[in-house]
């Protein structure tokens, strides 16, 4: 199974939002570096939403051969302008890593460090460009029209936790504020409506599955810079299973499979867009592309998207799709013992004449946010809390900043992105068993009524 970048685009944030989409949804913040699939530790002081050239600090040292096993992410952090470039722990500054290496011809890179590729259009029937606003910061994608009053495809990562959604037409040039109506994270899907949306026009989806060899066209916002491009190339293979590495993320990497491979060169800013067959139909969704060598594109069959899509507009609740907003425990949290600034190794890819690599040490020790100061103990395990919402559940449970979670309904919590995937799935309104050992060391345990989450 290979390992991907979800194509995205976004600006720097100011911290890290959460340990895993589910985190975000549930209220709860991690600043935690998680190891990659070569051993290096991607540091999360800093984050977006989405994968262009981004403006926060990432830690870099030397270039590395841009022919190793590709490090795929789906946002980008850090001033590596780079398909993946992320990291920096939040005390950890530097530069990205000079770029050596072969790239592929078809990418570009405009003066601000955004990534483009294909050629630009001005508009196409049924796609829309998609903005969000983080916690201090901002991505961009795309997305595909279903029906005339505004119901929208996307994926999940492009509007994964924003604070709010514009969406805009670009055809008429029109802006809309959207909600997401539920989303599938296992497939990466979500539906968003559009307010007072009427008279749109949308796509055409292909009713027949892709072909190997076949041409294909797809199409987003290259780049994210307001912008709709196209690339064209060909179905190279079906059925392809990938692991998409979150770098705002410290879960486990999440895993898709089914997926169209495409020789198209997509870029970030392209998720959520369309990929079309010679008729102009949609067979797939960009979702993915590789981060080194010539660029392998990576969409979800439009069939399997639609599928979902209904499933969500039907309100239809399963294993894998949530309906309408997240619940919030209501805390900001790090692994125990670690930084709420950010920690570990910067890691950074930069382009010049191609794809070049480079990491750097940004920090090493723990970090007490109470004091400021460093330490290199390691405290009880589970997931510390930095930070508690007033009025949010924990608060009304009597949570306090420098408590450990340990447990919930049972289920021991050994870290930040434990928690979040304790609680990803669950509703505004439900009731958990939270069990957490406060500063002091004096172990507690209460039943909390989850609130509801302000990030999608």
């Amino acid at each position: 199974m290979k390992t991907t970048t979800k194509i995205t685009a976004g600006a720097a944030a100011a911290v890290a939002l959460a340990a895993a989409p589910g985190a975000i949804a549930t209220g709860v913040q991690a600043y935690e570096g998680r190891s990659a699939a070569d051993g290096t530790t991607s540091a999360q002081g800093s984050a977006t939403q989405g994968s262009t050239g981004s403006t926060g600090s990432a830690d870099a040292g030397s270039s590395a051969d841009a022919t190793q096993t590709p490090q795929w992410t789906r946002r980008n952090v850090g001033n590596g302008y780079g398909y993946e470039s992320y990291g920096s722990g939040g005390t950890g500054t530097g530069s990205a890593g000079s770029s050596t290496g072969s790239g592929s011809s078809g990418v570009s890179q405009t003066a601000d460090g955004s990534l483009v590729s294909g050629t630009p259009i001005t508009s196409m029937k049924g796609v829309v460009l998609i903005d969000t606003v983080l916690d201090g910061g901002e991505g961009k994608g795309t997305g595909m029209v279903l029906t005339s009053d505004g119901e929208v495809l996307t994926n999940y990562h492009v509007v994964d936790g924003s604070t709010s959604i514009t969406v805009t037409d670009t055809v008429s040039g029109k802006t809309y504020q959207a909600s997401v109506v539920g989303h599938d994270e296992t497939h990466d899907i979500a539906v968003l409506q559009l307010k007072d949306a009427s008279g749109l026009a949308t796509v055409n989806l292909s009713q027949t599955t892709a072909q190997v060899g076949a041409a294909v066209t797809a199409v987003g916002q290259g780049g994210g810079q307001g912008t709709l491009y196209q690339v064209s190339g060909t179905v190279s293979a079906l059925g392809q299973s990938i692991t998409a590495q979150d770098s705002s993320s410290a879960s486990s990497a999440e895993k898709l499979t089914g997926l169209i491979q495409t020789t198209a060169d997509v870029v970030p800013g392209y998720s959520g867009g369309p990929l079309l067959d010679t008729d102009g139909q949609v067979i797939g969704i960009d979702t993915a592309a590789s981060s080194s060598g010539d660029i392998d594109g990576y969409a979800v069959p439009i069939t399997e998207a639609k599928s979902i899509a209904d499933q969500i507009v039907a309100g239809t609740r399963t294993a894998t799709v949530h309906i309408g907003p997240r619940a919030a425990l209501g805390v900001q949290v790090t692994d125990s013992g670690s930084s709420a600034s950010g920690y570990g190794q910067g890691y950074g890819q930069s382009y010049g004449q191609g794809y070049g690599r480079g990491s750097g040490q940004s920090y090493g020790q723990g970090y007490d946010p109470q004091s400021g100061s460093t330490n290199s103990t390691t405290s009880t395990s589970g997931a510390a809390v930095a930070e508690v919402v007033s009025g949010s559940a924990a608060a009304k449970a009597g949570i306090t900043a420098g408590s450990t979670i340990t447990a919930v309904d049972g289920q021991s919590v050994a870290s930040a992105a434990a928690l979040s995937s304790e609680l990803s799935d669950d509703y505004p309104g439900t009731s958990v068993k939270v069990t957490w050992t406060d500063a002091s060391g004096t172990a507690h345990t209460a039943t909390v009524t989850l609130g509801t989450s302000t990030v999608n």
